[in-house]
């Protein structure tokens, strides 16, 4: 019994220390949340959800409500995750991330169209005037498209009615032929005139968009591929854009 006291005494100590190298482990790898550190030293308690190779998306937990928000990498000097892991983001991602040009960047105030869609035009940036050639270009199509159906349908019916007109003696044959040789084209070709004029309309539109992007020496078409990494499910992928 005296011999079992004393082993045990022995190695108390030992357990002790053990214990409290572990807790000192612990203390120094596993954080409550995750910590972004921007390159002006400042700390942000936060829950991340998202990392790309542009920004982190985050909930905000200094704020009450644990707001979604995000923060560009070239903001950032380090992120400490709380599974203990740290990523350093400052040597790998240069400052000063280049913003798309603002809107009425290339106006000139002094001397703004007096149409309101120029004007539009011109006080867009080019991501907007993008968005404003997709629309008036696809309007356009669809004007062509409705002009060409309609037309085809003024044209057949003008010629079935001839058709049924002139088979048969019969008074409803020509009662019924010339009723659809006048109202079909006529149906017809009042419907692929307001197409053709939609269509007039917006390649207009999309003509003045398109000279605009050019004179900023922008393109018309934009083509991204965008990373976007997990850290938590240690998973990656692409993210494909095309604008036009």
């Amino acid at each position: 019994m005296r011999a079992h006291t004393l082993r045990t005494t022995y190695f108390l100590p030992f357990v002790v220390l053990f214990a409290l190298a572990s807790i000192t482990a612990a203390a120094q790898t596993g954080r409550k949340n995750d910590v972004i550190i921007k390159r002006d030293s400042s700390r942000i308690q936060a829950l991340i959800t998202q990392m790309s190779y542009e920004k982190i998306n985050y909930r905000d937990l200094g704020t009450a409500d644990s707001a979604a928000t995000y923060i560009y990498l070239d903001q950032v000097a380090r992120v400490l995750l709380k599974n203990g892991k740290n990523i350093n983001v400052k040597d790998s991602i240069p400052p000063g991330r280049i913003p798309p040009d603002s809107v009425g960047q290339y106006a000139d105030m002094n001397n703004l169209p007096t149409d309101p869609f120029e004007r539009s035009v011109v006080m867009a940036n080019s991501d907007q005037l993008r968005d404003k050639y997709e629309y008036h270009h696809n309007r356009a199509i669809d004007g062509k498209h409705g002009a060409i159906v309609f037309t085809s349908v003024a044209v057949a019916t003008l010629v079935s009615g001839i058709i049924v007109a002139s088979t048969g003696d019969s008074p409803d044959n020509k009662t019924i032929g010339t009723s659809l040789a006048i109202a079909g084209p006529a149906v017809g070709v009042v419907f692929g005139l307001i197409g053709f004029k939609n269509y007039k309309i917006h390649s207009k539109k999309a003509e003045k968009v398109k000279s605009e992007l050019q004179r900023r020496n922008q393109p018309l078409t934009t083509f991204s591929i965008t990373p976007h990494v997990d850290p938590f499910n240690k998973s990656a992928r692409l993210g494909l854009r095309l604008s036009f």
